[in-house]
């Protein structure tokens, strides 16, 4: 197998991964009909680079270095927090699915997604393509192309249908071009999902071209009651993420200029096929730099430049980057945002929680549990009981207020500031806080969590009984859970200069549960009046 043939054949094994899920070398073998000897190898490389991981009984599942390179192709853009703040915010006002479109190819690109309160929209998820001529995102970006642009999209007219509502015709799409210019956002009634409405408006550079689109979608009758507040909610939005672009714009510029540092190059196991290595390292130079010309990759990677010119165009044919324009700079390729949907559906941590909560309790008798967040609550999801006690307040489905508790306050502490304000305002509204006095009082024992990385309930619950509770974080620094020891306070609270502590072990146990879900384990958290961003 050549070179070209070693990285196309890896992309055909990650692909084979995201539409089979974890799978044996032999059935990836027969899948992309290579011999398995050649599969092992080229697995050991992906799992180097982080691509592929062991999920246990000889299977591999795709890996969590594809969340990264998933963010930058968005960064290449936008800044993602900058983003998913205004798309949290859009949501927040209108309970809508909220979304960001950017102009890809032929078609109109998904890039982010935060689910709406009521139902999810995963014809909308990340790395899904919309056509040109459907959709409102899809219009609101043609309204604002050039004459040009428009003409081209009306010539491939009779348009292939959708849904009930897309337009089939030139004149019907002209039509509702020219209601989005007169509006200053665009509206779809079953064009693209039957039954689902969607607003959107256009992220506008200075010279009124769109680069991207804001949008939200929802169940038609909900969307269509309230189109004049969207359109006005995503205006602001949108002239948000306008800046947040320009500000990327400048960060590339100067990126381009060759202003960061060289990374030192990764280095193959003697048993991994090496230039499918070679291709992560530039991979994550991409990744690190967003945009980067193909001679700054050479510089990076520190590779000949016949060679990165090859690998830059087998990883193009395969989806994994994409040129800017015929001869521009090169980005993470839009790919790897539904590469990164399909992990991310499978990543089930209640079931990654379980060997962790089990060992937890092997080494002290404790009850463990998982907890997630629901609201103004904290749900029990899995729970392993103890040998000694167990408390009867968080039985597995139970639920506690975010402020009672190991297990929830670690939940709390870790998100943005605003979710601090939006629960003590829920919670003073139900007089949940009667026990605390003030929110100053709440607010600076959440400080004192961050601080020192974990929760402590001693007799808060329950007489006698103390637990410690650690957050788990997603591959974006988020806090997605948070893991839980409760027991006899004795046993709890206890030091030990032989043994682990019960925090310790909390600890461990959270921190690998992170990993699972792609978090940096030992990169730093800074916070902010945002809320927690790794660093």
């Amino acid at each position: 197998m050549n070179a070209i043939q070693l990285i196309t054949k890896a992309g055909q094994i990650v692909d084979e991964l995201a539409r089979l899920g974890p799978s044996t070398p032999a059935e990836l073998a027969k899948a992309v009909s290579e011999p398995r000897p050649s599969v092992y190898r080229i697995l050991l490389a992906l799992e180097e680079i982080s691509v592929v991981r062991q999920v246990g009984d000889g299977r591999v599942e795709l890996g969590t270095g594809l969340l990264r390179w998933s963010d930058a192709a968005i960064e290449a853009f936008v800044d993602t927090g900058d983003l998913r703040r205004q798309l949290r915010w859009i949501r927040e006002q209108l309970g809508m699915n909220a979304f960001f479109c950017v102009p890809h190819d032929n078609g109109v690109l998904c890039l982010d997604q935060v689910d709406g309160a009521a139902v999810d929209m995963p014809e909308l998820a990340p790395g899904r393509m919309l056509p040109r001529y459907a959709g409102a995102a899809s219009r609101a970006l043609l309204a604002f192309d050039t004459a040009d642009a428009v003409d081209a999209v009306c010539a491939e007219a009779p348009f292939e249908p959708i849904a009930s509502g897309t337009p089939i015709d030139a004149r019907q799409l002209r039509d509702r071009l020219a209601e989005t210019i007169s509006a200053g956002w665009s509206v779809d009634d079953n064009e693209v999902v039957e039954g689902v409405a969607s607003v959107a408006v256009p992220v506008r550079r200075s010279d009124g071209s769109a680069a991207g689109v804001i949008a939200v979608a929802g169940l038609r009758e909900s969307v269509l009651a309230q189109v004049e507040v969207a359109g006005q909610v995503l205006t602001v939005a949108a002239e948000a993420v306008a800046a947040a672009m320009t500000e990327s714009v400048e960060k590339r510029t100067a990126q381009l200029r060759g202003d960061r540092p060289v990374a030192a190059p990764l280095r193959a196991d003697a048993r991994a096929p090496a230039l499918v290595v070679k291709a992560g390292a530039l991979m994550e130079a991409l990744a690190r730099e967003h945009v980067a010309t193909s001679a700054r990759i050479t510089e990076l990677v520190d590779e000949p430049v016949g060679s990165v010119y090859r690998m830059l165009g087998t990883l193009a044919d395969i989806g994994w980057v994409e040129q800017i324009g015929r001869r521009g700079a090169y980005r993470v390729g839009g790919k790897m945002l539904s590469l990164s949907r399909d992990l991310t559906r499978r990543l089930d941590i209640r079931r990654a929680s379980l060997p962790v909560l089990r060992e937890i309790h092997e080494a002290t008798g404790e009850t463990t549990f998982l907890c997630v967040r629901h609201g103004t609550r904290a749900v029990c999801i899995e729970r392993v009981d103890g040998i000694r006690v167990n408390s009867r307040v968080l039985r597995l489905g139970r639920s506690l207020p975010l402020h009672v508790g190991a297990a929830p306050r670690a939940l709390l502490a870790f998100e943005q500031r605003q979710a601090w304000d939006e629960y003590a305002a829920a919670a003073m509204a139900e007089d949940l806080l009667h026990d605390l006095g003030s929110r100053s009082t709440l607010y600076a024992q959440f400080e004192e969590i961050r601080s020192q990385g974990f929760a402590v309930s001693d007799n808060t619950v329950t007489p006698g009984i103390a637990a410690i509770g650690a957050p788990i974080f997603d591959h974006r620094g988020e806090v997605a859970a948070s893991l839980s020891v409760s027991g006899l306070r004795e046993g709890v609270l206890a030091t030990s200069a032989d043994n682990e502590s019960v925090t310790d072990l909390v600890l461990r146990g959270a921190a690998e549960l992170s990993s699972y879900l792609g978090f940096t384990v030992g990169k730093p958290l800074k916070f902010t009046s945002e809320g927690p961003l790794s660093v």
